[in-house]
C-alpha cells in the first residue's frame, strides 16, 4: 500500500477508534468492565499533578451524567478526584459539567462547547490546569492567543482528535491522554493496578513525543 493511500485509512481507523471510546464513556446504558475508566481519572491525576509539580488547583471539565447516569464518566471523575486529594499541594477548584444531545455529540465528537470552555477558565483565572474528560473545543484564533497568555495547563482525556497534533506543537495543550494506537503486548492476565490499567489501555502525549501519532 502506497504512503498516500495508508494515511487517510490511518486517519478514518483513528477517527473510528474515537468515536467508540466517546460511545462508550458517554452512552448511560452500556455494561462493561470499569476499571480501564478508573485507571483513566487515576493517570491523569498522576500526570496532571506531574505536569504542575505537584502543586496547584485544577478546573475539571466533564460531560454532565445528571440526567442520565454514566458509571464510565462518574468513574473517571471520582478516581481522578480521589487520586488527586492524596496530594495535599494539589486541589480542584471546580468541576464543570456539560451538556450534548445526541446529535451534538455526533456533530462535535463529544467536545465541551467553546462558551462553557471558555467561561471555565475566564471563572478560575488563577487555576494551574484544565483538565477536560471529553475532546478539545474548536476556538476562534484570537481564542487561542488569549489561552496561551493566560499560562494554564490544558490536559485532555478523550479520543484522538485531528487537530490535536498541531495543538500539542503549539503547545495549546499541553498534555493529551488517548487511547492506544498500537496496544502493548500482554501475557492475557489483567492488570494488577489501576496504574497498569492505564499504561495498558491508554498513551501520554506531549509536545516531545508527537511523531509518535499516526497524523
Amino acid at each position: 500500500m502506497t504512503k498516500k493511500k495508508l494515511v487517510p485509512l490511518l486517519a478514518i481507523l483513528v477517527i473510528a477508534s474515537a468515536v467508540v471510546w466517546i460511545y462508550r464513556s458517554q452512552s448511560g446504558t452500556q455494561k462493561f468492565a470499569l476499571n480501564p475508566y478508573h485507571a483513566l481519572g487515576t493517570g491523569a491525576a498522576e500526570e496532571t499533578a506531574k505536569l504542575l509539580g505537584n502543586q496547584g488547583a485544577v478546573v475539571v471539565v466533564s460531560p454532565d451524567t445528571g440526567e442520565f447516569k454514566n458509571a464510565a464518566v462518574d468513574g473517571q471523575l471520582q478516581s481522578f478526584q480521589d487520586t488527586l486529594q492524596k496530594n495535599k499541594a494539589m486541589s480542584i477548584a471546580a468541576t464543570v459539567k456539560f451538556k450534548l444531545t445526541p446529535m451534538e455529540r455526533m456533530a462535535t465528537g463529544g467536545a465541551v462547547p467553546r462558551d462553557a470552555f471558555l467561561q471555565a477558565l475566564q471563572s478560575h483565572p488563577n487555576a494551574g490546569a484544565v483538565v477536560l474528560f471529553c475532546a478539545f473545543p474548536p476556538l476562534a484564533s484570537q481564542d487561542y492567543a488569549a489561552l496561551k497568555q493566560s499560562g494554564v495547563k490544558v490536559v485532555v482525556a478523550s479520543g484522538y482528535g485531528p487537530a490535536y497534533r498541531k495543538l500539542l506543537e503549539a503547545q495549546v495543550i499541553h498534555l493529551a491522554i488517548v487511547p492506544q494506537f498500537d496496544r502493548p503486548a500482554t501475557d492475557g492476565k489483567p492488570p494488577q493496578t489501576l496504574r497498569g490499567w492505564f499504561d495498558q489501555e491508554f498513551q501520554v502525549i506531549t509536545s516531545a513525543n508527537t511523531a509518535t501519532l499516526p497524523y
